[in-house]
């Protein structure tokens, strides 16, 4: 349990060190010599455009089968992973068969240049079909509105924190927080670490047994943006030891950059509220009776404790107006 403490440096001197230290030309000549021949002949030129359209024909229906089965196979919720992985999976291959026969089927006789435009239909109707299913849900999964309770140490004080996340900074630490908050893990966890000139720490659940499902560490990601005022960030023992544990700066901390703490998210709108967060109990709850007895112990020992109540993300509509 006293694995998960943030090392902190010369900043910390005089504060008690945590346990957690993120289209081609048709020959048309033929065709030209034929007009006065009349008959059988003279067809020819018009035989060619329906054996072309009909081609094209034939190419469309079977994208029209490709998109079909995406939309098919791809409908799930975001965070069902493993089935959206199958199904997804599934979709690609069905797609890329029908796609390599269109191409067989029509390559030999079709002008190069229409094919080149059937395949571009191909590809923007795929993507767009994509795309839609990405979104079908509603919800911007970058996008996590925290509710938190008890601000200020006053019950019936609460205020929301928006936080975005950003996989361009760190990938790993992302989606551990994204399967956390599908999971509600965030609900009912208390801020056990304030720092005022520092940091704001949480991610113990108060429920030991959901805490111990999220056990297993996840690997690090590099440091690639600095942890400034506002940045979200996991806690840490050291080199792959992040687990659920996080922290929002509440100043400029540059010096933990080197210490490969990688923020993995901004607050975006309510660091207001971050600073409200109730801070005269420091460091003083211990994190091995969290993590085996739970919020009984935090609400008995620090009744006062800001608490996030909800954690949930946010409609996409929402979010575009962040």
């Amino acid at each position: 349990q006293s694995q998960n403490r943030m090392s902190l440096s010369n900043r910390m001197s005089s504060s008690k060190q945590s346990d957690c230290k993120c289209c081609n030309e048709t020959n048309i000549n033929n065709n030209n010599n034929n007009i006065m021949g009349g008959g059988v002949k003279g067809n020819k030129g018009k035989a060619a455009n329906i054996k072309l359209t009909t081609q094209l024909l034939v190419v469309f229906a079977l994208a029209f089968v490709a998109v079909a089965s995406i939309k098919t196979f791809g409908t799930a919720s975001w965070h069902a992973s493993a089935t959206m992985d199958d199904h997804g999976g599934r979709s690609r291959a069905a797609s890329a068969v029908v796609v390599v026969a269109a191409k067989k089927e029509v390559e030999k006789t079709t002008p190069a240049a229409a094919l080149a435009v059937v395949a571009d239909d191909i590809k923007i109707g795929v993507a767009e079909e994509k795309k839609g299913v990405e979104s079908s849900n509603g919800v911007d999964e970058n996008t996590i509105k925290f509710v938190f309770g008890s601000l200020d140490g006053e019950e019936g004080q609460e205020g929301e924190v928006i936080v975005k996340l950003h996989p361009e900074w760190a990938p790993i630490g992302v989606q551990r927080i994204k399967d956390l908050t599908a999971d509600s893990f965030w609900d009912e966890c208390r801020a056990f670490r304030v720092l005022p000139n520092f940091v704001v720490q949480l991610g113990i659940n108060g429920d030991p047994a959901k805490q111990k499902k999220w056990k297993e560490n996840i690997k690090d990601d590099p440091v690639k943006v600095s942890n400034k005022r506002g940045t979200v960030t996991f806690a840490m023992a050291g080199r792959g030891t992040r687990t659920t544990q996080i922290f929002f700066n509440k100043v400029d901390n540059k010096s933990l950059d080197g210490q490969n703490f990688a923020p993995f998210g901004e607050v975006l709108s309510g660091m207001e509220i971050i600073d409200r967060i109730y801070p005269d109990y420091r460091e003083k709850p211990n994190q091995g009776l969290i993590q085996s007895k739970g919020n009984v112990y935090l609400k008995k020992e620090f009744p006062k404790m800001t608490y996030v109540k909800t954690a949930t993300f946010m409609s996409a509509t929402e979010a575009a107006s962040q």
